[in-house]
């Protein structure tokens, strides 16, 4: 009709000619006036206990198994709600069945979505939720005045009471390593291989459909029924050839370590290595491999008998000396704040 403003739920799209030919079902709706509930959205335009006109936007999809299948229905339309007295009237109608008013410049009832029931939360457990919240949050602030107090640090005058090295030697030993990997990736350098056939992957292949029903909500009290299919698949297994082989391999075999004070130099170890066999460096051949060091300070306060170690740079630990006085500070928890170690004189 020219002048109408048609309204509907973009969510939910208009019944096709296809669908407005299969079988149409009762939505159900509740009374707002004397509280009926489960009244038929297409045979009670009124509730059969009190008279009121149904309102459109209590409509809804009945339980599943529940549905009433309406027998010989003509589909004409959305219905139109009243612009009077808000009540719902078939596409067909131009005046409203309930008081009389016209249906021009009249709107399309909304429709419903069918969605999955949301279960609610009983009183008691939604209260039992807010006080874990609550104490979840007090845990949290406690933990955060904890960790304040903790990390706050506080300058203590202390002295360089020790100072010691520490450096290590890796030695690597040219060994013969057994390695599994696809056969499509073997080192070049692989020898002694043997082949098995394992599964590698798999791979999803078409198994049929999932098919479920959809209500579609047609708007007159009605609604009907679309299918809707997924593809569904199934998992093959892919095999391929692995590969087991032998290949030679530096690997860390031992570490020698020297140790020292502040009147020893740092030094290297010099550990001895094997040349191999026959002495030409193939296997059993030994390497120097990496190298570690760590200089070490023990500071004692002033005023009291506390002690704390700090990890220094080598460059730090050379400048600093016996019995002299830095500012260090120190956290909540007792342990020092080595970055703030200062090397200049108090």
């Amino acid at each position: 009709m020219a002048g109408m403003n048609a309204q509907q739920s973009p969510s939910i799209p208009p019944l096709s000619s296809a669908a407005s030919s299969s079988p149409h079902y009762q939505m159900w709706w509740d009374c707002g006036a004397c509280g009926a509930t489960g009244l038929l959205g297409h045979a009670h335009r009124h509730c059969p206990q009190c008279g009121a006109a149904q309102d459109p936007q209590q409509r809804y999809f009945p339980p599943a198994g529940a549905e009433v299948e309406v027998k010989a229905h003509r589909y004409v339309g959305v219905d139109w709600r009243c612009r009077f007295c808000e009540s719902p009237n078939a596409a067909s109608a131009d005046f409203c069945g309930n008081c009389g008013g016209p249906k021009e410049d009249a709107t399309q009832v909304p429709l419903v979505e069918d969605k999955p029931a949301t279960p609610t939360t009983p009183p008691q457990a939604a209260r039992r939720t807010g006080w874990g919240t609550y104490a979840l949050v007090v845990v949290a602030l406690l933990g955060l005045v904890m960790a304040y107090f903790a990390m706050r640090t506080h300058p203590e005058q202390a002295v360089i009471a020790d100072k010691n090295w520490t450096r290590e030697v890796e030695i690597e030993r040219l060994t013969a390593v057994s390695q599994t990997r696809w056969c499509d990736a073997l080192p070049a350098d692989a020898y002694q291989i043997s082949r098995v056939r394992v599964q590698r992957s798999t791979r999803s292949t078409p198994d049929g459909q999932e098919c479920h029903d959809v209500r579609v909500d047609a708007g007159d009290g009605t609604f009907t029924k679309r299918k809707e299919c997924t593809p569904r698949y199934r998992e093959e297994p892919i095999y391929d050839d692995q590969c087991r082989y032998r290949v030679n391999r530096w690997q860390v075999q031992r570490s020698d370590q020297l140790q020292g004070l502040t009147h020893q130099p740092p030094a290297w170890p010099q550990p001895s290595l094997a040349p191999g066999l026959m002495g030409g460096g193939g296997l059993g051949a030994e390497r120097l491999g990496q190298r570690h060091e760590t200089y070490r300070v023990v500071l004692k306060a002033t005023q009291t008998n506390k002690t704390w170690t700090c990890q220094v740079s080598p460059r730090v630990w050379s400048q600093l000396r016996l019995e002299q006085r830095v500012a260090l500070q120190v956290r909540g928890t007792g342990g020092a704040d080595c970055t703030s170690l200062l090397a200049a004189d108090l």
